[in-house]
């Protein structure tokens, strides 16, 4: 006979299970790139060139091989002309080895390609949306979790990248700053300190600023931000997500308080507060990165 259960407990074990398979994946795949570096060879079509940060850290810098069919394309980022904080990309076309080197020394670097990152994201936010659709219509908890699986298992590859694009030592720090939030929030949310998810003017002040955000990086898929903007963003989306995490633990314990105790519930809440805590996990990695 299974005991029964809290909903803090079943949220939790939810939670805490796909955060596991964020974590791993994410740093198997960090271990694996450092494990082709010292071998000198590729993991998921990169190579990788070892540099020393400022605390005298090894920092893995992810690079394609050189082009060995001409034409190809080359890039470079040049001031924009309208306004010199941001910049624009220009793209030309090197025919052969040696105009390719003196485009290189112009500035110019290879065109990569970015299909695998492209993929990895694609069976990352596909099942998550399908897993969203099941915690807001209640269909069926459990093809919502076998597609919540599916999401936290390529998410930690893509985390990765994104790690190892900055620098992996600094996502590490990341990491931690993110458990201690989580942790106080958590406290704090589930405490009876306040009423978070039942204060009408915090939950629509919490959606009109998401909606921002996404508003923000909506447009920054199409046009450049300066850095101190994109930084300015990051700070205002590492308060909303704190905020969220406040909201979505207390909106917990309200439900445990009024008696609320299922698999669906916990499903759904679980969901909430592992998209507080990855958006602001990417928010901090976004202030931090150059």
């Amino acid at each position: 006979m299974i005991p029964e259960t809290s909903l803090l407990f079943k949220t939790m074990f939810i939670l805490c299970g796909q955060l596991i398979v964020v974590l791993g994946t994410c740093f198997y795949c960090i271990r694996e790139a450092r494990k082709a570096y010292e071998a000198n060879t590729s993991f998921a079509g990169l190579y990788f060139r070892g540099s020393m940060n400022m605390n005298k850290q090894l920092d893995l810098v992810p690079y394609t091989p050189p082009p060995t069919n001409f034409p190809c394309a080359m890039y470079k980022a040049i001031p924009s002309k309208e306004d010199a904080r941001k910049f624009d990309t220009v793209t030309i076309i090197a025919n052969d080895k040696e105009q390719r080197k003196e485009l290189i020394k112009d500035g110019y670097f290879d065109k990569e390609s970015g299909g695998y990152v492209f993929l990895v994201f694609l069976l990352w936010s596909i099942p998550l949306l399908i897993c969203t659709l099941f915690a807001i219509t209640g269909i069926s908890t459990q093809l919502g979790l076998i597609f919540f699986t599916l999401s936290s298992l390529t998410l930690g590859p893509l985390l990765a990248f994104i790690m190892l694009e900055m620098d992996e030592n600094d996502g590490f720090k990341a990491l931690k700053i993110v458990f201690f939030v989580t942790l106080i929030t958590g406290v704090i949310g589930y405490s009876a300190v306040y009423s978070f998810s039942e204060s009408s003017f915090i939950g629509r002040s919490l959606f009109i600023s998401l909606d921002g955000l996404i508003g923000f990086e909506f447009i920054r898929l199409f046009r450049g931000f300066s850095r101190k903007a994109i930084r300015y963003k990051a700070f205002f989306g590492i308060f909303i997500f704190s905020m969220y995490l406040l909201y979505d633990f207390n909106l917990l314990r309200k439900n445990s308080d009024y008696g609320v105790n299922d698999w669906d519930t916990a499903f759904s809440i679980a969901l909430s507060l592992y998209l507080d805590i990855i958006n602001l996990l990417l928010e901090i990695l976004d202030a931090m990165s150059n």
